[in-house]
């Protein structure tokens, strides 16, 4: 296909996604509470900590699970990889459950 013809194809692809002609493009993911610069840590686990528990499930349950846990005082801890690391696991489990980050009460947990 000569440049300018694929050039064309990549214009019309774009105005097709700017329109809405693809359909929806929202990406599980893109449910996030937006961090700033200085937020890197908790950012890197905001996006960690759902991926290594994301076996065979919804993705966008699983967000929702996620952004719900951020967004509360009492299970956002589990974005503090510190205060993670000294939890006593039957806090840990319970904050986990709480909004269904973990679904498997002992497999999760450990991981």
């Amino acid at each position: 296909m000569p440049i300018k013809d694929f050039h064309t194809v990549c214009h019309k692809l774009l105005e097709a996604y700017k329109s809405g002609l693809l359909g929806d493009t929202t990406m599980p993911e893109d449910s996030n509470p937006g961090f700033d610069k200085d937020e890197k840590e908790l950012r890197l686990t905001y996006f960690t900590l759902p991926m290594a528990l994301n076996y065979q499930r919804n993705s966008f349950s699983l967000w929702k699970s996620v952004l719900e846990s951020y967004s509360d005082k009492e299970t956002k801890a589990l974005f503090d990889v510190k205060a993670v690391a000294e939890m006593d696991e039957n806090h840990l489990r319970s904050l986990l459950l709480k909004y269904k980050v973990a679904l498997q009460p002992n497999k999760h947990i450990q991981t």
